[in-house]
């Protein structure tokens, strides 16, 4: 059928596409940090599915990079021998004088050779790292498939056009490929993998024979192997011929008849019955814009009006009615992907596949089994390629991420035109917005934008421009007066909008005024204002006014736009992404100034007798806020390791601060502090808000940064409580109290190697000490104290206490340590030993081991158990002298 309306740019398919189509756990080209240069995604999940390539030592694949003539050996000797049997082969001697007998690619060159696959120049020389053709590597694979290379001719003056025609007729040339090139790494995959689909040749005959002065000509010919008895490759249209992957890797299967999780027509691969990846299939035809019904009757070759399945995001959305010369009814949009499948039968499937536009709010590393992820509008997405607030495209199905990428940003454009809501023109170029975007209120004649634009050229996302350093806030102003008017010298103190302090010498001759005091007057009346400044050559600087300060209620919250200064009507700003604020905490020369970018950074203030500065470039969007007088209030967590000893750090610089151990809104660090934490503060201490000490935002004020309140409301501490339930079904009990949790709940354990490690919540058990977050009813962070071996807090009664722990000596067991408070005990005790799988609730745990003792001057260790598992969970319930006492959780192995 007709591509007509096949619009999708390259960068779609090489980097938006490649997650829409490829869907199962065992997908490996996503997880090479090229992801997004990989183009044939399907064959790179396979072959190195099977072993056959494999990514660089940086965690890359290399798509574009030339393969050499020893990798291509390397390949062909993993297809016919698979993976363990390459890897043990070995070689003696050298077989070429440019290919040592300790080379890597030894043993898989001496291989090819051997069975006549690749030979050398004749002088003795193979030249492993010269760059291979696609025709060279072509002529490989045939002779892989059985083809004979001298019957064939592969080896005169006309190699390369008869190669070229077996290749063809063969399949295992992708189309568009240019054979006499250079051959990449990912288009050789596209060649083996095609390899592994196409047919086995033998030959009857023994070609042509010389006998003395006679040759007899057998007229030898390829062909093709039948099918043996067992079921073939493919879960269903198998045919009675041999396919190499049938003879090579009977493990590896096909069903064409599967869907992706967009619902498209997908093929399914699987090796060993794990699942490779699902890919869908080429669309009959496919749209990036709106598309009339007339013309998806026509695209598709239709001749009857059709009932089309309309499956969106993964989702059923019921029917579309594609019919002759209907011009009404129309599908898709801009930037929306249709994709429209049409069978034998005229049955019509139209998946369609919206971008959405997020930002990052959270990274969370790898640890252990767990891979690293991202979350992007409360979505997690398994990668290792963004970074926090980093603005990404998108594509979800049934409510689950498929596919990211960064958007591509046009910065500071100025608007000369707007066309109502359908376009705005920008530095020349005209833009739409993509059709599940809505016109932004932002675009305005004269306004400077920040741009987000999808694969195709759509807006998804708009900011007012980043303030630039040109604009400042004057802290305070001075001028001298010279004996002759032209030594007149003004100058001012500014706070530049990155946070900077600098002292600059104004330009007299531009300030406003007839002689010294008029420049004077006017110059120290910027002071509290915001300016726009520019610098010559001389250092000189020429100030202009743009804000004005003012009095009054001052009202900013944490994460939202809106703000209020002031009273009555147009007391309402807005604050974007890049919105500069300066908060200034204290006043005269102990004045230290903050600075913070973007409405979901800054902390909340709010008071009725505020001092504020605000600069709107455009309309009510604020470019730059200056804030003062203003106690700040936030909903960051900052956790600092306080009951540890801070190191003492003199520095010439930056003078004398103690380094602490902390946890600052999700990243484990340290932090610096003007002044030791001692007294009743040496405790593990939670800040709701931090101030600085320095002008460099550098260093914390231990005197005003503001512990969080235990006084409940929508944002308070639960410090140093016990957990009376353990979490199940998102609900953990604390303190008496049960608690919705977090589905993005950060737990911590502090360690008592003075450590601050990610934790988890299977370690958070019953009687354990916590402290704990709670935002608007849900707990969105936990804090609590472990051993090397597990989480401090279970099994301590009134007179006993019991642990469990790793034993040091030998491997794989687990000892139990039972305590009296009295010396002189000698009491009996049972115990069981309960284990669950890594990952499940404790509640799921069985007994596995059972004993008794007696302790020996108030204290016995037992070897509890022994060969335990790496993915099993322990522990212990201890009964002695009247009490049961449960021990921490310890992992196995």
């Amino acid at each position: 059928m007709r591509n007509l309306k096949r619009t999708l740019s390259l960068a779609l398919a090489a980097v938006m596409l490649m997650g829409m189509m490829v869907v199962g756990a065992g997908a490996a080209s996503k997880d090479f940090t090229d992801a997004s240069e990989i183009k044939n995604v399907e064959a790179v999940d396979v072959m190195v599915a099977l072993g056959i390539l494999e990514g660089g030592d940086k965690g890359d694949f290399q798509p574009n990079t030339i393969l050499t003539r020893e990798q291509a050996a390397k390949i062909i000797t993993y297809m016919l021998l698979g993976s363990d049997a390459a890897e043990k082969l070995t070689t003696n001697s050298a077989v070429f004088k440019d290919v040592a007998a300790d080379r890597w690619s030894a043993p898989y060159i001496g291989y090819c050779v051997n069975l006549g696959i690749l030979a050398g120049d004749g002088n003795g020389n193979f030249f492993p790292e010269g760059k291979l053709t696609g025709a060279a590597f072509a002529k490989m694979l045939l002779v892989a498939l059985g083809y004979d290379a001298k019957i064939e001719k592969y080896v005169d003056n006309e190699w390369v056009i008869n190669v070229a025609t077996d290749a063809i007729a063969a399949g295992i040339v992708p189309s568009g490929l240019v054979l006499t090139d250079n051959l990449s790494r990912q288009d050789a995959a596209q060649m083996a993998f095609e390899t592994l689909k196409a047919d086995m040749v033998k030959y009857d005959g023994k070609g042509s024979v010389t006998v003395g002065d006679i040759t007899i000509n057998q007229n030898a010919s390829a062909e093709k192997i039948a099918a043996s008895s067992k079921s073939g490759y493919k879960t269903s249209g198998n045919d009675e011929y041999q396919q190499f992957c049938e003879k090579y890797f009977t493990d590896l299967k096909l069903n064409e008849n599967s869907n992706d999780d967009f619902g498209a027509p997908a093929s399914k691969w699987t090796y060993k019955n794990k699942v490779v990846g699902t890919y869908a299939q080429a669309a009959d035809a496919t749209y990036s814009e709106e598309v009339q019904s007339k013309e998806l009757y026509s695209d598709l070759g239709l001749d009857t009006t059709v009932k089309a399945d309309v499956i969106k995001d993964g989702k059923t959305e019921g029917t579309f009615t594609i019919q002759k010369g209907n011009t009404t009814d129309k599908i898709g949009g801009k930037g929306i992907v249709v994709n429209a499948y049409a069978d034998d039968k005229n049955n019509v499937t139209l998946v369609v596949i919206n971008t959405y536009v997020g930002e990052v709010s959270k990274v969370t590393a790898a640890k252990g089994d767990e891979k690293a992820y991202v979350t992007v509008d409360g979505m997690k997405y398994e990668t290792e390629n963004f970074a926090k607030d980093d603005v990404v495209l998108y594509t979800k199905a049934d409510g689950v991420i498929q596919s990211m990428a960064l958007a591509e940003k046009v910065e500071g454009v100025e608007v000369t035109r707007v066309n109502g809501t359908s376009s705005f023109v920008a530095d020349g170029t005209t833009y739409k917005f993509n059709s599940n975007v809505t016109f932004s209120d932002d675009v305005k004649v004269d306004s400077v934008l920040d741009l987000y634009l999808d694969s195709y050229g759509y807006v998804m996302k708009v900011d007012v421009s980043k303030a630039s350093s040109d604009y400042a806030y004057v802290v305070d102003t001075g001028a001298s007066k010279g004996i002759y008017s032209n030594e007149d010298n003004y100058y001012a103190k500014l706070v530049l909008a990155d946070g900077t302090q600098t002292e600059v010498t104004v330009d007299g001759d531009k300030l406003t005024g007839s002689g010294f005091d008029d420049k004077k007057g006017n110059l120290d009346n910027l002071k509290g204002d915001i300016v726009e400044y520019t610098k010559d050559s001389k250092d000189l600087y020429t100030l202009k006014h743009v804000a004005e300060h003012a009095t009054g209620k001052v009202e900013i919250k944490k994460g939202e736009s809106a703000m209020t200064f002031g009273s009555g009507s147009g007391n309402t700003k807005y604050a974007n992404s890049k919105t500069i604020f300066i908060v200034q905490s204290g006043t005269d020369s102990k004045a230290t100034y903050a600075t913070y970018t973007g409405y979901a950074n800054v902390p909340s203030m709010n008071s009725s007798n505020g001092t504020y500065t605000v600069f709107c470039k455009s309309g009510d969007v604020a470019t730059i806020v200056f804030v003062s007088g203003v106690a700040t209030s936030s909903k960051d967590i900052v956790y600092v390791l306080a009951s540890k000893a801070g190191v003492k750090v003199n520095d010439s610089d930056a003078g004398t601060y103690w380094e602490y151990k902390a946890v600052v809104n999700g990243e484990i660090t340290t932090v610096k502090m003007n002044k030791e934490i001692t007294g009743n503060d040496s405790k593990d201490v939670l800040y709701s808000s931090i101030s600085y000490a320095d002008k460099d935002n550098e260093i914390l004020d231990t005197a005003a940064c503001v512990p969080y309140t235990t006084d409940k409301g929508d944002n308070y501490a639960l410090k140093d409580k016990q957990v009376t339930a353990e979490a199940k079904d998102g609900i953990i009990g604390i303190g008496g109290t049960n608690y919705a949790l977090s589905s993005e709940v950060e737990l911590y354990a502090v360690t008592t190697k003075d450590k601050i490690e990610t934790g988890a919540l299977a370690d958070v058990a019953k009687n354990a000490t916590v402290t704990a977050i709670v935002k608007n009813g849900e707990v969105v962070a936990i804090f609590y104290g472990v051993t090397d071996e597990g989480p401090i807090g279970p099994g301590v009664g009134d007179t006993y206490s019991v642990s469990l722990a790793k034993d040091q000596d030998v491997s794989s067991t687990l000892k139990l340590t039972v305590k009296s408070t009295n010396d002189s005990d000698n009491a009996k005790f049972t115990y069981k030993v309960f284990a669950f799988k890594l990952g499940a609730n404790k509640d799921t745990a069985i007994e596995v081991s059972a004993g008794e003792n007696t302790l020996a001057n108030g204290a016995k260790t037992v070897e509890a158990i022994k060969n335990t598992s790496n993915d099993q969970v322990y522990y212990v319930v201890v009964t002695v002298g009247g009490e049961t006492l449960t021990t921490s959780t310890v992992i196995g192995g």
